[in-house]
């Protein structure tokens, strides 16, 4: 079996629809508390916008023709679900725009690449991960250890690690 080639093309791809369960979106929202203005830049079926409290909030969904990468109004809060195939651009145009960026993501993903060390170096840190169990917890088709990634802008200091997955 060859591995899998990394997608350089920019694009998500139809392997990046993984959908957030409500639920899941509901306890993201209300653990973080987001306030000021927010986007979800990969909205998809709502379940994180819907869920939004009442602020300035935005979505883009890529399906719909808003594309994120496009995006370059400020906000304070990002919470997203985003497309793994395009990881890192997501998350370089995430720390331009936001001071707060939350990822429900594979765990992993916070530790995939030394280009992505360095990109969170230069924005701040990671405040906190929080590990959620596995992915077929949260809906999804794989059973990877998944959990949010809360990037904050400026930060220094240690990276807090919150077990809710029991």
């Amino acid at each position: 079996m060859k591995p899998t080639k990394p997608n350089k093309t920019g694009k998500a791809t139809a392997a990046d629809t993984v959908f957030t369960n409500d639920k899941t979106a509901k306890w993201i929202i209300d653990y973080f508390k987001p306030y000021g203005s927010i986007i979800d830049p990969s909205a998809g079926n709502n379940a994180f916008f819907d869920k939004f409290p009442n602020i300035e909030k935005y979505r883009c969904e890529i399906k719909e023709g808003t594309d994120f990468l496009h995006w370059h109004k400020t906000v304070d809060w990002i919470i997203t679900n985003p497309p793994y195939s395009i990881y890192d651009q997501f998350l370089e145009h995430a720390f331009k725009i936001a001071d707060n960026v939350v990822f429900f993501v594979p765990i992993a993903k916070a530790f995939k690449s030394n280009k992505v060390q360095k990109m969170v170096k230069e924005y701040g840190g990671l405040k906190e991960l929080i590990y959620m169990g596995n992915g077929s917890r949260h809906g999804f088709a794989f059973g990877f250890p998944v959990g949010c990634l809360y990037y904050k802008r400026g930060y220094v200091g240690d990276c807090r690690i919150t077990d809710v997955a029991t």
